[in-house]
């Protein structure tokens, strides 16, 4: 994991997923280590998740969870990036991930137990390998600052910061 995630309330968190050494697999997590370079205020970045409880721990208390990772698609455009919603979570027949994460599986268990986002964008890149390996294709290598510039834009446009109340004036 990246970052301090010790009681962690509100904010944004983005999540990376993927294998650093199964070539474009790892895209999710190279958007993710990009965004946090960035270093956006009330944004927390973490890597390494790799099975669902992890996920569920990332993004508990988190007002806008924004998930990237890596999408297996025949045939496959590879670097098009796709921005999904709840709701495309919800029905995706197969899940969006390329690993054991079901994204949409996980965010159902996380509800039933009490532990989502208040929001939830899944972005993924469709990839052209994932075989052993460390480095990105070129054509995957392309989307990483689209996605990057795609999650920026959706961490301005929905995630508004609870603003805090005045202090009363001293007299």
């Amino acid at each position: 994991m990246t970052g301090d995630d010790r009681g962690f309330t509100g904010g944004v968190v983005v999540v990376g997923l993927g294998n650093r050494y199964r070539r474009d697999d790892a895209v999710g997590v190279v958007a993710a280590d990009a965004l946090n370079e960035l270093a956006l205020a009330g944004v927390r970045v973490v890597t390494d998740v790799v099975e669902p409880m992890s996920l569920l721990e990332a993004w508990s208390r988190a007002g806008l969870a924004l998930v990237i990772d890596a999408a297996v698609v025949i045939p496959a455009t590879p670097g098009r990036v796709h921005r999904c919603t709840l709701v495309d979570v919800a029905t995706a027949s197969e899940g969006l991930s390329s690993h054991s994460v079901d994204i949409g599986r996980t965010h159902a268990l996380g509800q039933a137990l009490g532990r989502v986002p208040d929001a939830l964008v899944v972005f993924t890149i469709e990839v052209a390998d994932t075989g052993h390996g460390i480095g990105l294709t070129p054509q995957v290598a392309a989307a990483v600052p689209e996605v990057v510039g795609m999650a920026v834009a959706e961490i301005k446009h929905n995630w508004r910061p609870a603003r805090r109340s005045p202090r009363p004036a001293l007299r």
